[in-house]
């Protein structure tokens, strides 16, 4: 449940006392981690770095981006904006992810797939955790 955390602002501008979740903070910590694992691995393998930020990016910013429209609206009286926005969101940010991971495949050599699709599983993972988290 969202509600009786410290960390998370309501939305009164409309009345509604539904606090939205804190998107800058949780995708603002997974960039920095993710920048941080990179430059690790940087001293490691140049490849296998720049992989794992992409993989990263790839999973970041399309999410942010649902995050951003997915909260948009608030209440009842938007229930219609709220399903046409979620679910406009979860398209768009299906096609940006697809679309990002041929262009890395198609423009990026050479690229390290493993790197890829564990930095971008790994966000996946620490998006969940932040968010269970962030609403305790």
């Amino acid at each position: 449940m969202l509600t009786g955390s410290s960390q998370l602002k309501p939305n009164t501008a409309h009345g509604a006392k539904i606090a939205k979740p804190p998107i800058l903070k949780i995708y603002g910590i997974q960039l920095l981690i993710l920048l941080c694992v990179s430059a690790g691995l940087f001293v490691v393998n140049i490849t296998v770095a720049y992989s794992a930020l992409l993989g990263g990016l790839i999973f970041i910013g399309p999410n942010f981006y649902f995050a951003s429209l997915a909260f948009r609206y608030q209440g009842a009286r938007a229930a219609k904006k709220i399903a046409e926005t979620m679910y406009r969101g979860e398209v768009i940010k299906f096609l940006l992810s697809a679309v990002l991971f041929a262009a890395v495949f198609v423009l990026v050599e050479p690229i390290s797939a493993g790197a890829l699709f564990v930095a971008f599983i790994g966000m996946l993972l620490l998006n969940t955790a932040l968010v269970i988290k962030m609403g305790q």
